[in-house]
């Protein structure tokens, strides 16, 4: 988090830009970030360019700042000085693009890929409206993409699919920030995503909120979600409230972080809930606030020899009580992530690994009103029960071209969290991890992107063999899966002042 002369957009999650992100990070740059939250503003990212560029690094990640520079200009509303004292003026300014995605699968995991080989026209129109302390964005996708996606809520029916990804209004200070509005957010190692908040899910209105610095702050996301609607009886409101206090210790990161999702028929906004400052699990457990108490932990630390090293635990159930009747025995559902970014090899190239484990009944809830889910798709994780060991090398050879070989096996239960919670006589049955048939999916490919001049490219291709092949017993499958995006970007724009 940057000290702001001025308000800046934040560069979208699902932007090329975090590619090269992830590649400077991975080779030391970049410490004026944070490890663990994202997204950035195109003006912090801004000044960590300049702050590296100060380290006069080779020419390949040299060329990653210079890519990296082009792309978040789109999001400025004055390209090129957005730090002078002429651009403190409001000033608007309208962008777009057009793109074509090639994909193997409509889901967007490709390790559980759907087989659903399409090709598909899509483009965005952006503006962004900035001055002094107060911003504003709005991105339309026009993406055919979102027919095929099976875990896309919208209307499926039409010949052009379009939803506001992004569009926010927000005040930026030294020591605080306030936004409302749709856009990804992320908190935890962002290779592998947060288990408490992460950006797999469509994007969702919310409101945000930060006080404090780089070294201390609070920040909380509060949120009205979609309602629940039972097959008879009234329709069930349903909220989301998250925060987290960080801190940074020279080169370590540390946050606490507490969600609560509750519901009810008529039930809304609840103050003690709302409260960025409360302890939500006290209020559950003394103001008898009914709902979904998920509590967490994150930390990391950036080393010059090891690269960065990261961890989340997110504990969804654990019984603390003294006595518990055989209703509350169910198994523990929690998860957790280990994450090492940036290893050494080679001049700048480097390596990395990662292990996920996500619990068969995370994320679930008695309640099915109170499923840490929108829309149907999780919050935090886009799926549960599973666990994934990946490992691959982060290559500087290209440039303008950051490249990660990869080799990652993961063994997916039937586990759900969209599915019924298991009634108390099933407890004892019930696994805490890999429910009913398991497969296996090992996967070998290769992700990365490329910019130039008004081109953009980035993708993921590879090859994957399943065990157990859609949870059926001796089947396999062996196969190409890939989602390749290219994109038109014009240097051109509108600008209104």
């Amino acid at each position: 988090m940057a000290v702001r002369a001025q308000a800046s957009a934040y560069v979208p999650l699902d932007d090329l830009a975090y590619t090269y992100v992830d590649a400077l990070m991975a080779r030391g740059l970049f410490h004026e970030l944070s490890t663990l939250e994202r997204p950035f503003t195109e003006r912090a990212l801004r000044v960590a360019i300049d702050s590296a560029r100060a380290r006069e690094p080779g020419p390949v990640v040299s060329s990653y700042l210079d890519v990296l520079y082009r792309a978040v200009e789109k999001y400025a509303v004055r390209p090129g000085d957005s730090d002078t004292l002429a651009a403190q003026t409001f000033r608007a300014r309208g962008t777009g693009d057009v793109y074509a995605t090639a994909q193997t699968s409509g889901r967007r995991e490709l390790m559980l890929s759907d087989r659903s080989r399409t090709v598909r026209p899509g483009g965005a129109i952006r503006l962004v409206m900035a001055g002094g302390p107060v911003v504003g964005f709005t991105r339309t996708l026009i993406d055919n993409r979102l027919n095929t996606d099976p875990e896309f809520a919208g209307r499926k029916d039409r010949k052009v699919a379009a939803r506001t990804e992004d569009g926010y209004v927000g005040g930026q200070w030294k020591y605080a920030e306030l936004s409302f509005g749709r856009l990804g957010r992320n908190w935890g190692p962002p290779t592998v995503g947060g288990l408490m908040l992460g950006n797999y899910a469509y994007t969702y209105d919310h409101l945000y909120g930060l006080i404090g610095t780089d070294k201390i702050h609070w920040s909380t996301v509060i949120a009205r979600l979609d309602d629940s609607v039972p097959p008879t009886g009234p329709q069930i409101e349903r909220y989301f409230s998250i925060h987290r206090l960080a801190l940074r210790l020279g080169n370590w990161n540390f946050a606490g972080t507490e969600s609560y999702l509750y519901s009810g028929a008529g039930r809304g906004f609840e103050p003690a809930l709302v409260s960025p400052l409360n302890i939500y699990a006290l209020s559950w457990r003394n103001e008898r606030q009914e709902g979904n108490l998920g509590l967490g932990g994150e930390v990391s630390v950036r080393t010059e020899r090891f690269g960065t090293l990261a961890g989340q635990l997110f504990i969804d159930d654990l019984q603390i009580d003294h006595s518990c009747n055989p209703n509350c025995k169910q198994p523990s559902s929690y998860a957790l992530t280990l994450a090492a970014e940036g290893l050494p090899l080679s001049g700048d190239q480097r390596w990395f690994a990662s292990y996920t484990r996500v619990s068969n009944l995370a994320y679930r809830n008695k309640n099915p009103a109170e499923n840490y889910e929108v829309f149907g798709v999780g919050l935090a994780r886009g799926f549960s029960d599973y666990d994934e060991a990946k490992a691959g090398l982060d290559l500087a050879v290209v440039p303008g071209t950051p490249l990660r070989l990869y080799l990652a096996h993961r063994r997916q239960g039937e586990g759900n969290y969209n599915a019924p919670y298991p009634a108390p006589a099933d407890y004892a049955t019930t696994p805490g991890m890999f429910s009913g048939v398991v497969m296996g999916v090992t996967r070998l490919a290769l992700s990365g992107a490329s910019k130039w001049r008004d081109f953009e490219v980035g993708g993921d291709v590879g090859v994957n063999h399943n065990t157990n092949d859609q949870h059926v017993v001796g089947a396999t499958h062996t196969g190409f899966e890939g989602r390749v995006k290219v994109a038109i970007e014009p240097r051109w724009s509108i600008s209104f002042q």
